[in-house]
């Protein structure tokens, strides 16, 4: 499931909350900052879209 990255301006990574994402964002360090969600994947960077 794709986890929102609400303070970084709505960029949708590969993950979930509680993890690390597809490109390396550890969504325990702010919890706060970070939603599920089913949006597409909007992150380019290496390990969330490719």
């Amino acid at each position: 499931m794709p986890v929102k990255h609400l303070k970084g301006g709505g960029e949708v990574h590969k993950g979930t909350k509680g993890g690390i994402t597809g490109c390396g964002f550890d969504t325990k360090e702010h919890p706060d900052h970070w939603v599920n969600t089913q949006e597409k994947i909007s992150c380019n960077k290496r390990g969330c879209n490719y």
